[in-house]
């Protein structure tokens, strides 16, 4: 706390979770998927887009194979996505079993919905970014841009005459 001429003002860190924001379909084509032990599971090679609602109902990944040959095609909720930006990566919870039993979908013929029997929980979790980990293993506190400040100023009401 600092005390300053208008009374009292507190100032206190934030972390940013929660945030709206946005990533181009070209930001997001080609991106790896990584499970949360840090497995690589394939890459983000399309999405499907509802309409007239006008929202990605699912991004496809693409599992497996060599020199964009082969492979298998799995439709993962955007839901299920958490993108780590230190990292340049999506993390999703799912294990790479589940991926090499599964069937997976055809490019001639994609279904209407994600397949979220393939997500392990209902909320991906991931381990921490790479900044946070050196933030906590060096004990400063992590980048500007996961940090800001807010600044919270007291005011006294005015007296009454």
């Amino acid at each position: 706390m600092v005390e300053g001429q208008s009374g009292m003002v507190m100032e206190r860190r934030v972390r940013e979770t929660g945030a709206e924001w946005y990533m181009s379909g070209d930001d997001v084509m080609g991106k790896s998927i990584i499970n949360p032990q840090g497995e690589d599971l394939g890459k983000v090679s399309d999405m499907r887009i509802a309409f007239p609602e006008g929202r990605v109902e699912y991004v496809v990944l693409r599992y497996g194979g060599m020199l964009g040959m082969g492979g298998k095609h799995f439709a993962v909720p955007p839901e299920a996505l958490t993108y780590r930006s230190g990292d340049d990566v999506f993390v999703a919870n799912i294990a790479k079993s589940t991926l090499d039993n599964a069937e997976g979908f055809s490019e001639d013929n994609w279904p209407r919905e994600p397949d979220w029997n393939l997500i392990e929980s209902a909320r991906a979790r991931a381990p921490p970014s790479r900044e946070e980990a050196e933030a906590v293993e060096s004990a400063e506190a992590p980048p500007p841009e996961v940090v800001t400040k807010e600044r919270v100023e007291v005011h006294e009401p005015p007296r009454k005459r």
